[in-house]
C-alpha cells in the first residue's frame, strides 16, 4: 500500500504550485521530505490532476530504450526523466535500465519470465532385455 493516497499527493503538489509557501517549509508542515515533494510538484507540473493517477507499470523494451536515449539527448537526470515520462517507482527503476543497457544493450532491457523455473522430469531409467540364456 501506498505511503501517501493520490489525493493527499495531489493537494500538497498544488500548493506548492501556488508559491504561497516554499518547498521546505510545505514539506515541514506535512511531514515529508522536500525531495519528495519537489518530485511530486515536478510530476505536477509535467502531467497536471492526473499525476498521481495509479496506472499499470509495464515499460516494454523499446520505451525504456527511448527513455535512456532522451535523458542522454537532453542532459536528463533519473529523476527528470521519471516526472517526463511518467514512470512509476522511482529514480532507482531508470538507473537499473541504464546499468542493463551497458552491460548488455537492447536484449538486456527485454522482460525476463516471471516465476520459479518449472522442475525439470527425472527420465525413467530405461529396461534394457538381457538375453535369455538357454
Amino acid at each position: 500500500m501506498a505511503k501517501y493516497s493520490e489525493e493527499f499527493k495531489l493537494k500538497v503538489a498544488r500548493e506548492a504550485a501556488q508559491g504561497h509557501v516554499g518547498i521546505r517549509t510545505l514539506s515541514q508542515i506535512h511531514g515529508i521530505d522536500h525531495s519528495t515533494l519537489r518530485s511530486w510538484l515536478q510530476r505536477y507540473h509535467n502531467h497536471g490532476n492526473n499525476a498521481f493517477v495509479k496506472k499499470h507499470s509495464y515499460y516494454s523494451a523499446e520505451f525504456k530504450l527511448h527513455v535512456i536515449t532522451h535523458m542522454k539527448q537532453n542532459s536528463l537526470s533519473s529523476r527528470e526523466a521519471i516526472a517526463y515520462f511518467d514512470i512509476r517507482g522511482g529514480t532507482g527503476v531508470v538507473s537499473k535500465w541504464q546499468k542493463q543497457y551497458d552491460e548488455g544493450g537492447f536484449t538486456a532491457l527485454e522482460p525476463r519470465p516471471k516465476g520459479r523455473l518449472p522442475k525439470m522430469k527425472i527420465p525413467k531409467p530405461q529396461q534394457t532385455k538381457t538375453p535369455a540364456l538357454s
